[in-house]
């Protein structure tokens, strides 16, 4: 559904509890709870990296680092790199 179908959808329904408080507070009570539900996993999906993600990484590339000075592994030219990005 498009946006405009969305909201024309969601005016008739409200149309039809309009005239009942009960029902109207209800609704808003549930719009409310969807609200805080989506600040909730917006949140986790674009806050970025909590502090132990971070440290993560940061042990992941010094681990690699370390592994590079050993012979171990590794880096590739950062030519290499630069032609994977997105123009």
């Amino acid at each position: 559904m498009t946006a405009v179908q969305l909201t024309a959808a969601l005016h008739r329904e409200m149309s039809y509890i309009v005239t009942d408080s009960t029902m109207m507070e209800r609704a808003l009570k549930a719009l409310r709870q969807i609200r805080k539900q989506w600040k909730v996993e917006y949140k986790e999906h674009h806050e970025g990296d909590s502090p132990e993600q971070i440290i993560t990484s940061l042990k992941d590339g010094f681990e690699g680092l370390k592994l590079m000075k050993e012979g171990k592994l590794h880096a590739r030219p950062i030519e290499e790199l630069f032609d994977e990005l997105p123009d």
